[in-house]
Parts: structure tokens; C-alpha cells; sequence
């Protein structure tokens, strides 16, 4: 289904490491931008993101929430999520980037993920609103999405 290298590799983390029992379409985001700043999380520096199109706009864990939160008031921002929020994924081509752009996603914090203490990351669930005008790919035998 899916040709080249142009893909987002997959990870089964959640499911395998964190025992969930739900197998995600499952990603590890490269960099966040939020009105061309750069967000760059300070507690976990891993970020985990799940691609849901069940979801509108995009939730996002309590810790990543507060760190925008922080962030934002330091930088005089008037505007939390309201601005370009681009989500950014290195794809299995070397150097290559694939970056998905959400205009004010309505953004709801998680307060608890389902794995506990144990989870030592941050998590994004990427709606719809990132997903417009494209057409997504999953091949889930080898852990492949492509994004067109």
C-alpha cells in the first residue's frame, strides 16, 4: 500500500511498554509550533502522538498543557492554541519532515493518562482538524503512515 520512504514510522510503545490495551496509530513527534514558536517541553522531552479522527481538534496531557500555559505567559502571548498549531514528524527518509497544521484546534488537557506514574512522556491526540485536505495511509503490519 504504502511505497518509498515517505511514511511516519509507527511505534507500538503504548501498547507494548505501557500496557494498553488498545493498539494506537501511534507516533513520536519531532517538534511542536504554536504561532511559529517553537514549544519545547522541559519535564518530558519525549512526546507521543495519537493520530484519532474521532477527535476534533487535539487533547493534550496535563504537563504538556501547563508548559504551553507557562510558556505563553512568559512570552506575553495573548493566544494559548489560537494561533498555526503545527505538529511535526521525521518520516523513515533521511532528513526528510512531514509537519501537519491545525488553525486554533479546539485543545482540551488530559488530566490523567491511562497508563499512571509510569508514564514518563507527554501525549498529543491528533484530531481531525490537523487531518483536513489530506488522505491518511496506515499499514499496520509494518508500521506505516503516510500522510497525502
Amino acid at each position: 500500500i504504502i511505497v518509498g520512504n515517505n511514511y511516519i514510522p509507527l511505534v507500538t510503545d503504548l501498547n507494548r511498554r505501557y500496557r494498553d490495551p488498545v493498539q494506537h496509530y501511534a507516533a513520536v513527534c519531532k517538534s511542536i509550533r504554536i504561532d511559529g514558536r517553537l514549544l519545547e517541553p522541559k519535564k518530558f522531552h519525549r512526546t507521543y502522538v495519537i493520530f484519532d479522527t474521532g477527535v476534533t481538534g487535539m487533547v493534550v496531557s496535563q504537563t504538556l498543557f501547563d508548559e504551553r500555559y507557562v510558556a505563553a505567559r512568559q512570552n506575553k502571548e495573548k493566544r494559548l492554541w489560537g494561533g498555526p498549531v503545527e505538529i511535526s514528524f521525521e518520516t523513515n527518509s533521511p532528513g526528510e519532515v512531514i509537519t501537519l497544521e491545525a488553525i486554533k484546534p479546539v485543545t482540551t488537557p488530559l488530566s490523567q493518562t491511562p497508563w499512571g506514574a509510569g508514564f514518563q512522556a507527554n501525549l498529543i491526540v491528533m484530531g481531525l482538524a490537523f487531518l483536513e485536505g489530506h488522505t491518511m495511509t496506515v499499514d499496520i503490519d509494518d508500521q506505516k503512515l503516510q500522510i497525502s
